[in-house]
């Protein structure tokens, strides 16, 4: 076996390939990984953890509830990419994601981190600071059945069961239902769910192929805000929700229900030789139905009280020991289509398309006493805080040239321009008072790239970018009462780098300068209590990343990675929020031909500040100060089994295995969550306690 041979074979379970054909820095995670190193009830955030610059951590437990930070490079989950299949989807309001309502795991065949803006074809609305990509694994050439589980800690339970058709004349498909249940690793944060998955991928002819693909979640848990120090020094490291009816962080209080689905149907033709078509017509859907009390991390009887008033807005009745709350709800439905043309010419590749995307949102909130359990009017004399309709619609045409100008170097010049227009329509706007709205706003703006890509030697490539970047502001800059002028927050982001595949090693390296302008932060507006939104100057990213993966034999290998992340606000030198200052990851993976497989991979997370700003209380201003320093976390994660094959009874495959996250049982805050509305106290995030996951997995025919 030559050495190219054996660095292949350990690539398939590494926690990250570099690619030789990257034209920015780019993490792709193999599914080995995924099938070998992650429960297959995980969530999306799982998936890219271990990656440079990532930084992801679920406080009820890996794979349990919704990933409360999730950052690539310092910019936060709404500030970067999101695809599942190529196609960029994210929340109405702000395009953040609810990682604990989307996909899982079992149902993905890769994860793609792509530290970056991407090249002109790079559809999205927030490239801006890079794209997770993840695609659904494709359907098995051959027929099975396969039944799987999951139990271990915080009486977690999961099972699942996929059919594969294997090659038919309907084409390649499987269908997967999973169905979860645990307590959580925080108190009271109890939780279900079930996922349904399908594709197809069907040939038609030689030149075309149709893929289809219908998912569907369903979820449930109660929602924690965070706790409070003096919470974590009284109920312990994993304080989350409590048990007392007759304060606001009794757990019933906070019941969240979550359903979305992703379904799309792709076409793909080679319309003649060199002119090929991919075009696909999809839409997706997020509703959450949620009730809460006023600040569910508050656990002191003391604070409660219900305030009711008439129509006119006059005080009725008072009822000082009942819980306050609010009753709302949030759908969004999207519609969209990517159409991409490229035609292959003797000297490079000319690149073509355009995406469409109209979402439709709806969403209200209304005043509850959770005591009574009835709805109640506030003092502006309705029940609601807000009831808005707000629609989105998003065109992005792109031109590329893939220029081969010699054989070992392409150039890849490249625009594309985004028009962005957010249409609201409100009953009662989000603000004090609530108050009618109806307005519009479209931004437009042209993004130029340009990409080089250069083969030294065979194995061993380099790249360098110059890209700008573009992010439309979210709903929040039209909730105030007085709505400014706002402009799209846009980056010029310059990287070079270089990846190796040569011998036993797998390196990759880069180096990246991000000028992010227009900083969009909250403002008084002079000589009134409003607040507003202004744009301040902006924020310099810059760091260094490496990884590398070396084989000792062809099942054994070493991975590292290390990043240096720096972001300070351009005029007063203050750390952007949330912005780990160095991380790294380093672990060992084996991978028998016998099917013995073992894992242990570590990752430290340096030190970020939760908060980088508050409002001036004499100015009104923005007062940039950092607060509330997370220090230092370190985790290790273990993994081992055993892929047992063609054992008779028609058991092609039986793989029972054991995960153990957080092996050294660490106990640490590891994120700031706001502060307390009773108390004015920070709220902090903390790390799940060692966890054990015992999985089996039985194919059969």
């Amino acid at each position: 076996m030559t050495e190219i041979d054996v660095v292949a074979k350990v690539m398939r379970v590494s926690p990250s390939n570099v690619p030789l054909e990257a034209t920015e820095p780019t993490s792709i995670v193999p599914e080995g990984f995924l099938r070998d190193n992650i429960v297959p009830l995980s969530s999306f955030d799982d998936m890219v953890k271990f990656q440079p610059s990532v930084y992801a951590q679920s406080p009820n437990g890996p794979g349990l509830g919704k990933a409360e930070t999730l950052s690539l490079r310092g910019f936060q989950d709404s500030q970067f990419n999101i695809t599942f299949d190529g196609i960029p989807f994210g929340d109405a309001t702000d395009l953040h994601h609810t990682s604990s309502a989307l996909f899982v795991a079992h149902d993905m065949g890769q994860a793609e981190v792509d530290r970056g803006p991407g090249t002109a074809s790079t559809i999205g609305k927030a490239t801006f600071g890079g794209t997770l990509g993840f695609l659904s694994k494709t359907p098995s050439e051959d027929p099975g059945v396969t039944a799987y589980g999951t139990y271990g800690s915080w009486n977690t339970k999961g099972i699942g069961g996929e059919v594969d058709t294997g090659r038919t004349v309907l084409g390649r498909m499987f269908f997967d239902v999973q169905r979860t249940t645990s307590d959580g690793y925080l108190t009271g944060a109890e939780e279900q769910r079930t996922n349904y998955f399908f594709k197809d991928v069907l040939d038609i002819g030689e030149r075309t192929t149709v893929t289809l693909v219908a998912s569907k979640n369903h979820s449930f848990e109660y929602t924690t805000q965070g706790v409070t120090l003096a919470d974590l020094a009284k109920y312990g490291d994993n304080w989350g929700l409590g048990d007392n009816p007759k304060a606001q962080s009794y757990y019933k209080y906070q019941p969240s229900r979550y359903t979305s689905d992703f379904d799309y149907i792709r076409v793909q033709s080679e319309l003649t030789d060199g002119l090929k078509l991919d075009n696909t017509a999809y839409t997706n859907g997020f509703g959450h139905h949620y009730k809460e009390s006023s600040d569910a991390s508050d656990s002191n009887p003391k604070d409660v009280g219900v305030t009711v008033y008439n129509a006119a807005g006059k005080k009725v009745a008072t009822y000082a020991g009942d819980i306050p709350g609010k009753e709302a709800n949030a759908n969004y439905r999207t519609f969209g289509d990517t159409l991409r043309l490229t035609d292959s010419l003797s000297f490079g590749d000319i690149k073509a398309g355009v995406w469409y995307d109209r979402q439709l949102d709806h969403r209200h909130s209304e005043s509850y006493d959770w005591t009574q359990n009835i709805l109640i009017t506030g003092k502006y004399g309705t029940p609601y805080t807000y009831q808005y309709r707000d629609l989105n619609t998003t065109w992005q045409p792109y031109a590329e040239f893939d220029w081969k100008v010699t054989p070992d170097l392409t150039l890849i010049p490249g625009v594309k321009v985004t028009s962005f227009t957010r249409d609201v329509d409100a009953l009662y706007n989000k603000t004090k008072p609530p108050a009618p709205l109806n307005y519009s706003e479209t931004y437009t703006e042209a993004q130029p790239s340009i990409a080089a890509h250069y083969t030294i030697q065979e194995g061993w490539t380099a790249y360098a970018q110059v890209a700008k970047g573009f992010l439309a502001p979210p709903i929040d800059v039209f909730q105030v009462a007085k709505i400014a002028s706002i402009k799209p927050e846009e980056t010029m982001n310059y990287q070079v780098g270089t990846a190796v595949q040569h011998g036993r090693w797998m390196v990759g390296a880069d180096a990246y300068y991000i000028d992010f302008s227009n900083y969009i932060s909250t403002s008084q507006v002079p000589g009134t209590t409003e607040t507003t939104f202004v744009n301040g100057s902006g924020a310099i990213y810059k760091g260094l990343e490496m990884e590398a993966q070396y084989a000792l034999t062809d099942a054994l290998s070493l991975y590292a990675n290390a990043s240096l992340n720096h972001a300070q606000y351009k005029d007063n030198y203050v750390w952007v929020a949330n912005t780990p200052q160095w991380m790294a990851t380093t672990g060992v993976m084996y991978d028998s031909p016998e099917g013995l497989y073992f894992s242990a991979i570590g990752k430290v997370v340096g030190p970020f500040y939760g908060q980088d700003n508050t409002t001036d209380a004499k100015t009104g201003q923005p007062d940039f100060a950092n607060a509330y320093r997370i220090h230092p976390v370190f985790t290790a994660d273990v993994s081992v089994g055993w892929r047992l094959k063609d054992l008779g009874y028609h058991l092609v495959d039986v793989t029972p295995s054991l995960k153990i996250g957080n092996l050294f049982d660490t106990h640490r805050i590891n994120g700031f969550a706001g502060t307390q509305s009773a108390t004015g106290d920070a709220l902090y995030w903390t790390t799940p306690g060692r966890s054990v996951f015992f999985n089996l997995s039985v194919t059969g025919w």
